[in-house]
């Protein structure tokens, strides 16, 4: 039996407030979705695929849960599919592994696959959660919650990693890591500030996430793409122009990097 593939996305989902009369999950057109075209190019080459929807901008906790519902929801509590494939972007990797840790799904989750995920925390993280401290409690107190920012400091993830660490290397699960990096003047204009940031602290970066917090651990990291955080899910830049590479050649890129990843699952 085929198992399906669950797309996690990530923090901010943008498709939810920029098209949000076009935000259908899981129908046939995703040009307007958070994981734009991966979906329907995927299920065109034979693979069943779902989009999960998790909580905007909360707790990893908050979203471990709502994708552990998603979950169950999608295969029917497990009865028609016994088990699932994750690929997740970005903090969507770190609500797939507190999913699998908290909920003990070990048996349910055959891989993830994280793409730009910072495992190990973002220095932009860091800077943000610094100086927008009183954004995120004044939010708060008006019943908006968008405490998950403080996730991805590099203090909170250490503290994860240190909490999931010996359930992690023994549970079966299969882990592949896919890192984004990109030059800054290539970046998408409004993340190059960040990708500034993430250079001078952490070294290389797709924009958001440097090079060593998306690997993880070295034993889990299978390759590096020349794309920043947008890229990663398939929406083009302009920085990705150059001769003999448009909008359509890039799609078609970033879709086969998908179905890579899609053929190398093992059920």
């Amino acid at each position: 039996m085929s198992f399906p593939i669950i797309l996690a996305h990530g923090i901010t989902p943008f498709d939810k407030i920029i098209f949000p009369f076009f935000k259908r999950d899981n129908s046939d057109d995703d040009r307007f979705h958070y994981f734009k075209k991966i979906r329907s190019s995927l299920k065109r080459h034979g693979f069943e695929v779902f989009h999960a929807r998790v909580n905007w901008a909360g707790e990893v906790k908050r979203r471990a849960e709502d994708l552990k519902d998603q979950i169950t929801t999608i295969t029917a509590g497990f009865t028609k599919w016994p088990k699932v494939h994750i690929i997740a972007h970005s903090m969507g990797g770190l609500d797939s592994r507190w999913m699998i840790y908290n909920y003990r799904m070990q048996d349910r989750i055959a891989s993830l696959t994280t793409i730009g995920t910072p495992h190990l925390g973002s220095s932009y993280g860091d800077h943000g959660v610094k100086t927008a401290k009183w954004l995120i409690d004044g939010l708060g107190w008006l019943g908006i919650n968008i405490r998950g920012f403080r996730d991805l400091t590099r203090k909170a993830c250490e503290e994860f990693n240190r909490n999931t660490l010996d359930f992690e290397e023994t549970n079966g699960v299969i882990y592949q890591t896919i890192a984004g990096v990109q030059t800054i003047d290539r970046i998408f204009l409004p993340l190059q500030r960040s990708a500034s940031i993430v250079l001078k602290e952490e070294g290389e970066n797709d924009g958001l996430v440097s090079l060593r917090s998306a690997m993880w651990k070295e034993k889990y990291f299978i390759r590096n793409i020349e794309a920043d955080h947008l890229n990663e899910i398939g929406w083009w830049s302009n920085g990705q122009a150059r001769p003999g590479f448009d909008r359509t050649q890039f799609e078609e890129w970033i879709q086969g990097v998908y179905l890579d990843i899609a053929r190398g699952l093992n059920d």
